[in-house]
């Protein structure tokens, strides 16, 4: 079964599980913290630290995209995003219970991530769906550690 984005859960509604949805997480060695999952995302994909920075100050996620699209990449990007966005997943759900309380509210269904990028969403069964698949594992667990049991990592 699918959820459908919008429903109200824990009075954040569905919407809370998107990557644009207000959510300050802690990012990197120096502790800068960022507005959104998708700020963050993109200021680490960026190579220059004058641009990482425009990126996380950018007032919309609409501007921190652009600010991003226009700077250099890092090189080793196309090889590490999919870990970041997992990372920042991890922070965000971590960081805000209130937040993990609308992803674990999902039960077992599968998310289906309505998102532009064939890589990131699902775009009507042809796209990837890497976040779906990512709040799957992120909700997966943060029930393992409710169980008293800490997921490991490498």
């Amino acid at each position: 079964m699918a959820v459908p984005y919008g429903q109200s859960v824990a009075g954040h509604g569905k919407r809370a599980l998107r990557n644009e949805y207000p959510s300050p997480i802690t990012v990197g060695q120096d502790d800068t913290v960022h507005p959104t999952v998708l700020h963050a995302y993109w200021a680490l994909s960026v190579a220059e630290p004058h641009a990482r920075e425009a990126v996380r100050t950018a007032e919309s996620v609409f501007d921190a995209r652009t600010i991003a699209a226009q700077a250099s990449r890092r090189p080793d990007w196309e090889h590490i995003r999919t870990a970041v966005m997992t990372d920042l997943l991890r922070a965000k759900f971590g960081r805000h219970p209130d937040l993990a309380a609308v992803l674990l509210a999902t039960g077992d269904a599968t998310l289906v991530y309505d998102e532009g990028s064939y890589f990131w969403g699902d775009r009507g069964g042809r796209g990837r769906n890497w976040t779906g698949r990512l709040l799957e594992l992120v909700r997966s667990e943060l029930r393992a550690r409710q169980a008293g049991r800490e997921p490991s990592r490498p």
